[in-house]
């Protein structure tokens, strides 16, 4: 028994610390949520002024350069590192392939924001939400294809329920024979494109520190959506005191708070669950406007963000990855 001792009460502590690292991680998620909503809201004020291409490539340059500053401090010992742990276990590979596999997330993650912006030029609110929507589909299929992922069966309800409550959040006013066929091609491929970031991110985060992935993310973004913005001929940085606002809430608030959080739970829940998360965005987003511009709600549209929160309940609550 003495013996045994010391090994029962290192299991208890790791136990311990993986269900704190857990509660952490789920915390960060939701507060994720909470930013990338936001989103929504500083996106529609900041557009009275300036272009989807520039407010992308403001949002993602402040946010780069944030992330530099941070890791800069870190590096010279004035900011405590994260958590060794974090990614002690990562699996061997080489630079090469690392910034192969950020070099995609980045640009993924660009395109996402461009083509979206895009497709609700082209089609409704609505039709963009729909296909966007599908983002967890691409998400668990893309992890069952490439990385040989089995998900339980509870988590795939989970995830269908939750869609279904998404997709019923726009279908009021959901058009889907008006023609605008490119903007709902658009909307889908920038699911694909937000799919593939996700799942990009998630290898990453088995090997760097959320600070390191988002700082390269950022750049990479903000260096290709550069020459959309000069082809467009809009301007290049905000012209107004609201527009800046807007933009500084856009990088600091969705950007590096949203974003980052939701990098940093890539490393505690998988991407197909993270997908699945984000369907709350829309509700959370309409429980902004309301709160702010006075918008209302549907019984339909609030029954809908319950089945949401049901599905996403379902899906974490769920075993979703089987190894």
């Amino acid at each position: 028994m003495a013996i045994q001792e010391p090994d029962n009460i290192m299991q208890r502590s790791q136990v311990v610390w993986l269900q704190q690292s857990g509660l952490v991680a789920t915390i960060a998620l939701c507060i994720a949520l909470l930013g990338i909503a936001s989103g929504s809201i500083l996106f529609v004020i900041a557009g009275q002024e300036m272009s989807p291409y520039g407010i992308a490539f403001n949002r993602l340059l402040i946010a780069a350069i944030v992330f530099a500053i941070w890791n800069a401090l870190q590096s010279l010992g004035k900011v405590q590192p994260q958590v060794q742990t974090e990614v002690e276990h990562a699996p061997s590979t080489t630079p090469l392939r690392d910034g192969g596999i950020l070099l995609i997330a980045g640009a993924s993650f660009v395109l996402f924001l461009v083509l979206l912006a895009w497709a609700l030029t082209q089609t409704s609110v609505a039709n963009a939400a729909l296909f966007t929507h599908m983002m967890p589909i691409f998400t668990t299929l893309g992890a069952w294809l490439i990385f040989g992922r089995r998900f339980s069966p509870r988590f795939l309800v989970g995830m269908v329920v939750a869609m279904l409550g998404a997709i019923a959040i726009g279908v009021e006013d959901l058009h889907l024979a008006d023609g605008s066929w490119m903007g709902d091609a658009a909307a889908l491929l920038a699911a694909v494109l937000f799919a593939t970031e996700i799942l990009m991110v998630e290898q990453l985060r088995t090997r760097f520190p959320t600070p390191i992935i988002t700082m390269g993310e950022c750049a990479i973004g903000s260096i290709l959506v550069l020459p959309v913005v000069l082809l467009s001929g809009e301007a290049i940085f905000p012209p107004t005191w609201q527009s800046t606002i807007a933009v500084l809430g856009l990088a600091f608030m969705t950007q590096i708070i949203g974003h980052g959080l939701l990098t940093y739970s890539l490393k505690h829940f998988s991407a197909s669950l993270v997908a699945v998360a984000m369907l709350a965005v829309p509700g959370i987003a309409a429980g902004f406007a309301m709160v702010l511009f006075g918008q209302t709600i549907s019984i339909l549209n609030g029954f809908a963000f319950l089945v949401v929160l049901l599905g996403i309940y379902l899906s974490v609550s769920a075993t979703s990855v089987e190894d």
